[in-house]
């Protein structure tokens, strides 16, 4: 039996097995079998990507930070207030925010720099999950928490909707993590 030959029976060996082959250069884990066939239009529960398909990556270790933590929100919690409350209890000063979950009602804004009207409002009143939410955590003049994100929400038809959040009510469970920054916010001025 020839190379070629060889390669195409084994290949065929591992799909049977359940193990998918991507580009005849890798293979990835092992999927587990699902209990029901998967429908048309729709990827298995319980699907994890590939490994070793990253060769160019590079990571850089940008030292010790300040503290992380992991706010959770269930619900009907409301997330940018949440957020608000959390950076005024733990006086966070400076730092930035990742997060993910399901909202089903939010008031999301667009800038109109153009018109100098403010933020056009943006209203979602469906179920919708986050794919997207990135902010940072300031204080203002006075000392207050500023609560400053931009995100995108999938709806069910894979269209998206975001902006600037000022509100999300969610409807499942979000969670946020929030890393602070060592140092707190500083000011600079030019004089």
């Amino acid at each position: 039996m020839n190379r070629a030959a060889k390669t195409s029976c084994l290949l065929a060996l591992m799909m049977a097995c359940g193990v998918a082959v991507i580009a005849d250069r890798s293979v990835s884990a092992q999927q587990p079998a699902p209990a029901q066939p998967t429908p048309e239009g729709y990827v298995a529960r319980g699907t994890r990507p590939g490994k070793g398909l990253a060769p160019g990556m590079k990571v850089t270790d940008l030292g010790k930070g300040g503290r992380t933590f992991r706010v959770n929100f269930v619900k009907g919690d409301e997330i940018m207030s949440g957020m608000t409350d959390f950076a005024e209890k733990y006086h966070i000063r400076n730092g930035h925010f990742t997060a993910i979950g399901a909202i089903n009602k939010a008031i999301f804004g667009w800038s109109d720099v153009e018109r100098g009207l403010g933020q056009k409002k943006i209203e979602l009143n469906q179920e919708a999950e986050i794919v997207a939410l990135l902010g940072s955590i300031t204080t203002d003049s006075q000392g207050r928490a500023n609560v400053h994100g931009h995100g995108a929400v999938a709806l069910s038809d894979g269209s998206v909707k975001g902006g600037h959040w000022w509100e999300a009510h969610v409807s499942i469970i979000a969670e946020v993590f929030v890393t602070e920054e060592e140092g707190g916010a500083e000011t600079t001025s030019k004089e």
